[in-house]
């Protein structure tokens, strides 16, 4: 059964600390086409503040895809992670990637 929701604002579990998660999008520069019963990933490496050596954190979201069809370009996916590996804001993405089966 479907149960619709809708969220205005986030509460963090802890108010205290500012960097207890952190939310991410992923944008597409162009148009792909993915496969009925398959899963697009989004990948990235993320790189915090932390002054002398920064710290790194990589990341992959999947979303699985039943029915195939197409994500048109600058389509923005956002999600969100709890922040484990201690990273301090700012925090900057690299070697991001968005992979998916081919129809």
């Amino acid at each position: 059964m479907a149960i619709e929701i809708s969220v205005t604002n986030a509460t963090a579990f802890n108010s205290s600390v500012s960097d207890a998660f952190f939310d991410i999008s992923f944008t597409n520069d162009s148009a792909f086409s993915y496969a009925a019963n398959s899963s697009i990933y989004y990948y990235a490496l993320l790189t915090d503040s932390t002054t002398g050596t920064a710290k790194t954190q990589e990341v992959t979201f999947e979303v699985p895809k039943t029915e195939e069809g197409t994500i048109t370009a600058a389509t923005t996916e956002t999600f969100t992670i709890e922040n484990t590996g201690d990273l301090l804001s700012p925090v900057t993405a690299s070697g991001g990637r968005i992979l998916y089966v081919s129809q």
